[in-house]
């Protein structure tokens, strides 16, 4: 097997996780590959890779191309309520970003699926902009509640202020790159995005294609203690939330609201497909 069909299996077996074929370009932008090396090129290995359509898939997943057509079609008015949701929420100041994340990045939303969206924050706001931004969405009857109904609710499961954008080397792994390089922000100040992307630029070591990171200087973020109305917003939700966490990630500077454990589940199951096609050297 050459350098570039390993290449290109490895790419389509973690898209194969979430049930979604790729087409040429798609198989370019996410290329697994070592960034220390060019890649090969990728037009004669393309004509080994099983082919449905425009869409290229692991052997016998041919049936991925109909229900990604069909995930495209779901996703398209749950992006209105993620635009709907966002002229909203942009209202309030201490917002720098808000933006889609998971599944309906790609288009790849079920039917009955949520919305998930992250919020990064000026320094020191998260838990006052949390506070307000669930407000806000219970005032448009668009909040995914626990154990309530969830399609196309707005789940805010990830807010970052400022100072907390660069994620610790516990969570750099090939799961988060593809969460932070699918990232599609619906609302940037300051052009606080491209700074993200700058202080993630390890996803490069990852996916070296699928995002380009800017050349910008990262300027480390002016930090001061939290006004007394952020602790006390702070003390409130997490003394209300501390019985029910499990696996969510709260600190005074991030709130990682992911009840699974989904990226060691995801690259469990990467893992095992690239077994099961004898790439796992």
């Amino acid at each position: 097997m050459t350098p570039a069909q390993k290449a290109i299996l490895k790419t389509l077996a973690y898209a194969d996780i979430f049930d979604y074929p790729l087409n040429k370009t798609q198989i370019k932008t996410w290329l697994i590959w070592q960034p220390k090396s060019s890649p090969p090129p990728l037009n004669p290995a393309l004509k080994l890779i099983p082919q449905t359509q425009s869409y290229y898939h692991l052997p016998n997943r041919q049936h991925l191309v109909k229900l990604r057509r069909q995930k495209t079609r779901f996703s398209q008015s749950k992006w209105q309520i993620a635009q709907k949701a966002t002229r909203w929420l942009k209202l309030i100041p201490f917002i720098n970003i808000i933006a889609v994340t998971g599944a309906l990045t790609m288009n790849n939303s079920a039917k009955n699926d949520d919305i998930d969206l992250m919020i990064i924050t000026q320094t020191n706001r998260l838990w006052l902009t949390r506070l307000f931004s669930t407000l806000i969405l219970e005032l448009l009857c668009l909040r995914r509640r626990p154990h309530g109904q969830i399609t196309n609710k707005i789940c805010l499961n990830l807010f970052l202020d400022q100072s907390a954008i660069k994620l610790p080397a516990a969570q750099r792994n090939l799961y988060t790159a593809h969460e932070i390089a699918q990232i599609k922000p619906l609302f940037d100040r300051g052009g606080i995005y491209q700074k993200f992307l700058l202080a993630n630029s390890w996803i490069k070591n990852h996916l070296p294609h699928a995002v380009n990171i800017p050349t910008l200087k990262s300027s480390p973020s002016q930090s001061s203690p939290p006004a007394f109305f952020e602790r006390l917003a702070f003390k409130l939700q997490y003394t209300y939330m501390k019985s029910k966490i499990t696996h969510e990630k709260v600190t005074l500077h991030t709130a990682f609201f992911h009840p699974r454990q989904t990226n060691q589940l995801v690259l469990k199951q990467y893992h095992q497909k690239l077994k099961q096609l004898h790439l796992n050297d």
